[in-house]
């Protein structure tokens, strides 16, 4: 018999919210020849009011809109300078109530992405980096916003993480989104998406 404890739930690493970042990287280089930079742009929305919620014990916990690095980083010689900078914006949101849909986010195209989102999903998820390069080219997503969809290594899961991203830029970014899905080698990658979108135009 085993004299081991019983295992109990593991400890999340990482926990954000409220539009935060918690970088939780391991990098590992080799020598470089040259500077080294590492540049984050950050985007935080945190809520005007208070908001009730309750924190999981992480190991890394972010949230109100802030910025965490926990990154490690392994690299060998480095014969120019080492270079770390972070430029965070910060975009203050009303706090409503548990499920309330803010005024600025109901549009026509955030209504018309959210309520075929299903679908979206479906049929985007047969190649989902062509379209996030599509969204990243077109500037609608952010470069750190790329990456961390990139990163997610289901294609259902990755799909919904970009729908989730660009609906909650509000109106323009989710109109600028659609324009996207109507490009010819676009509906040709996807050509389910030529029914659906003729019905919406």
């Amino acid at each position: 018999m085993s004299d081991r404890p019983p295992s109990g739930p593991s400890r999340p690493e990482v926990y954000a919210a409220d539009g935060s970042v918690c970088n939780n990287r391991d990098i590992t280089l080799g020598n470089v020849e040259g500077s080294l930079n590492f540049n984050d742009e950050v985007e935080g929305r945190y809520p005007s009011g208070n908001v009730s919620q309750q924190v999981p014990q992480a190991v890394c916990v972010a949230t109100g809109g802030s910025y965490i690095n926990r990154d490690k980083i392994n690299v060998g010689n480095v014969t120019g300078d080492l270079n770390f900078s972070v430029k965070m914006t910060s975009v203050k949101e009303r706090a409503g109530a548990v499920g309330e849909t803010l005024p600025s986010s109901k549009g026509a195209a955030v209504k018309m992405i959210t309520s075929h989102k299903v679908e979206l999903i479906s049929r985007l998820m047969a190649d989902p980096s062509f379209i996030l390069q599509h969204v990243q080219a077109k500037e609608i997503i952010t470069d750190r916003e790329y990456q961390k969809v990139k990163s997610v290594a289901q294609p259902e899961e990755k799909v919904t993480e970009l729908l989730d991203c660009v609906i909650s830029k509000g109106e323009d970014y989710c109109s600028r989104f659609l324009d996207i899905l109507k490009e010819t080698d676009v509906l040709e990658t996807y050509p389910q998406l030529e029914g659906m979108m003729s019905k919406w135009c």
